[in-house]
């Protein structure tokens, strides 16, 4: 299909009208009653040719080929397209509910749970170093100059009284159009594409995007008003970031393949250097490829249920896939991360895949993050049905052993 047939859905008219809940997603911004057809009003942006169908998993596992990479004083490893399936053009492609399903009994999309989440996400970041979208890893070597304002604006945030609660808000405004103004600045120096600027690119958005959160979620009209105004800057430089990523993403796939000792078929010891300096160096991308995978589904889904309770209005601009299989982000090691990927499928899996994953997979295998976006895409009360099933499932399974 070409992208002249087809134009991006902004909202349905039903959600125009109501001016309370989303659809399928909460970035897709649509909504179903009862009986009714989905209606939607058009935006002049068109989807690419490359968009994939919502109804896809993304399963790297599938088809693959893999080659033989002989070692000096080691075992026999291979290295395939299936150990770098987080740096695949298709795993970036943006994805969006094409078709809407037949009308069947509506669901609450509970939008401000997930707002809820989302704060305690950013909670998590200043009590214990990280979240659902920023990785342990991440930052550990250190922020950039942004990110650090940023931080330390949140944790004052986090743990202020009301009587200076004003002057917290002061802060986070005159930090916010500072980083407007440097980010800015920043843009017309260059186009780099390594890992530092990915880093930087990402510490940037996610900065602004927490200003943001806290201008917009505190309350004051006054600091809603002066975060809407740097709504499109956000997007804008979320774009930025991922066509960064994309092409870091293109320069570490030319870079890795065929290079890097990987899948061990024989013994070569307890420990061995080459096994581990691969896995590491899989691991660091994986990790800030992951945390900007995340980062766009939160950021976008936070400015577009904004903007859907605002105005009964939210461009769908689609979201991209994700790692949803449990262990992977909270893995310790490189070596556990990268034996885990392997073990069972990592499941790359866009928002709008909700329905479909949990239909094939039960909840203890599925990561947090992924639960609490999917609460947001198909509500609460579905995936609480999902867990119960799960459970039962896993308890009539250690019945029939007993």
């Amino acid at each position: 299909m070409s992208a002249a047939d087809v134009t991006r859905p902004k909202a349905c008219i039903t959600c125009a009208a109501s001016k309370r809940n989303l659809g399928d997603w909460a970035a897709a911004a649509t909504a179903t009653a009862p009986g009714q057809d989905l209606s939607f009003l058009p935006s002049t942006t068109l989807i690419p040719d490359d968009v994939i169908n919502a109804t896809t998993l993304l399963d790297p596992f599938t088809e693959s080929t893999e080659h033989g990479l002989q070692l000096l004083g080691s075992g026999q490893f291979f290295v395939g397209d299936t150990d770098l399936w987080f740096l695949q053009d298709e795993s970036w492609a943006k994805q969006h509910k094409r078709q809407p399903k037949p009308p069947r009994k509506s669901t609450d999309f509970e939008m401000e749970v997930f707002i809820g989440a989302v704060r305690e996400m950013l909670r998590s970041w200043v009590t214990d170093g990280h979240n659902g979208f920023i990785h342990e890893q991440l930052y550990k070597k250190g922020m950039c100059a942004c990110t650090q304002d940023a931080f330390t604006t949140l944790a004052a945030y986090t743990s202020c009284t009301p009587a200076v609660k004003g002057t917290i808000l002061q802060i986070a405004e005159d930090r916010c159009s500072a980083l407007v103004l440097q980010g800015l600045l920043d843009a017309a120096e260059g186009s780099e594409c390594d890992a530092q600027a990915v880093r930087m690119a990402l510490g940037r958005t996610q900065a602004l995007f927490t200003y943001l959160f806290i201008l917009i979620f505190d309350g004051s009209v006054w600091a809603r008003a002066s975060a809407e105004r740097q709504v499109p800057i956000l997007r804008t430089w979320l774009v930025q970031l991922l066509s960064t990523t994309h092409k870091y993403c293109d320069e570490c796939r030319q870079s890795l393949e065929g290079r890097l000792p990987l899948r061990r078929t024989t013994t070569a010891g307890i420990f061995d250097d080459n096994y581990y300096e691969a896995a590491t160096e899989l691991w660091k991308h994986w990790i800030l490829t992951e945390s900007v995978r995340r980062s766009q589904i939160v950021i976008e889904a936070v400015l577009n249920i904004y903007m859907c309770m605002v105005t009964g209005l939210a461009e769908c601009t689609g979201l991209i896939s994700f790692t949803a299989r449990r262990g992977l982000w909270d893995a310790k090691s490189a070596v556990r991360w990268l034996e885990l990927s392997w073990a069972r499928t990592p499941l790359l899996a866009s928002p709008v895949s909700a329905e479909l994953c949990i239909s094939q997979y039960a909840a203890e295998e599925i990561d947090e993050f992924a639960k609490a976006v999917w609460a947001c895409a198909i509500g609460t009360e579905k995936m609480q049905c999902w867990t119960d099933k799960s459970n039962r499932s896993k308890e009539e399974n250690q019945f029939s052993l007993v």
